[in-house]
């Protein structure tokens, strides 16, 4: 049974009051106690459960909800070690941190380029076609894995985002700006996982300053090639779409043949 075990021989039906225990447990309690929790002191627990593994677990108020943190086996975890963990975990808690998302940065943190294979394989289902995996994957390898992809994802900063845009923030303005975009949604999925507790591209915006994109307009084609041109992209082996946004409607309202 997973209720907290009192050591009075009759457990109260209230929560008790007075100093809350402190070191309550025993190297030799950890290795006879029946299944149950047990407490220490800090939140800490010793979980024994009915097949008789042993466990560390805390409890702790964590910016106004209730956590639990799992700090090991006892087999792994000697107890004055476990103290140590939960002591700091409470200290970090009362300051406004976060434990749980500090122990999830410092295990298994993944590189930006593993990040991003992550974000790209969940935005996926939401794509028609193949397009936009291929101009995602093309303009982070050209543009930011060189620089940032080995990196754990929580170690990219402002200024390693500014390294990646601004060689292309003037000369390819609107390639840099799908790269931002690009960063950005990567670098906001590590928050949302609790890898790092900002996202960078968010201050980088006055750094890199206005961009004045340069308007290139295709040459026009003389009004007597444009039947001639017509008939061309019809005959062609160019998608029915294509073919279609050449239609041009005839003076009886029919289409040109």
């Amino acid at each position: 049974m997973d209720a907290v075990t009192d050591f009075a021989p009759v457990r109260p039906k209230t929560k008790p009051t007075g100093r809350h225990p402190s070191n309550a447990l025993s190297a030799a309690f950890l290795r006879s106690a029946p299944p149950g929790r047990y407490a220490d002191g800090n939140g800490l627990y010793l979980f024994v459960q009915p097949s008789g593994t042993r466990s560390w677990i805390q409890r702790l108020v964590v910016r106004g909800r209730r956590r639990e943190l799992g700090l090991g086996s006892v087999a792994l975890v000697p107890l004055a070690e476990a103290r140590e963990k939960a002591l700091a975990n409470r200290k970090l808690a009362r300051q406004g941190g976060d434990p749980l998302a500090e122990k999830r940065r410092t295990e298994g943190i993944p590189t930006f380029a593993e990040a991003a294979m992550r974000v790209l394989e969940q935005k996926r289902g939401g794509w028609r076609g193949r397009r936009h995996h291929r101009e995602w994957m093309s303009s982070l390898r050209r543009f930011a894995f060189p620089r940032i992809g080995k990196m754990p994802v929580s170690e990219v900063t402002s200024a390693d985002v500014l390294e990646v845009l601004t060689p292309i923030w003037h000369r390819k303005p609107s390639s840099a700006r799908r790269v931002r975009q690009r960063l950005r949604a990567i670098l906001e999925w590590a928050v949302a996982m609790e890898f790092r507790i900002d996202n960078p591209c968010d201050r980088i915006g006055p750094v890199l300053g206005l961009q004045q994109d340069v308007t290139e307009h295709m040459q026009a084609l003389p009004h007597r090639e444009v039947l001639a041109a017509i008939r061309t992209v019809q005959a062609a082996t160019a998608p029915e779409v294509a073919k279609l946004a050449f239609v041009v409607p005839g003076a009886d309202g029919g289409q040109v043949e």
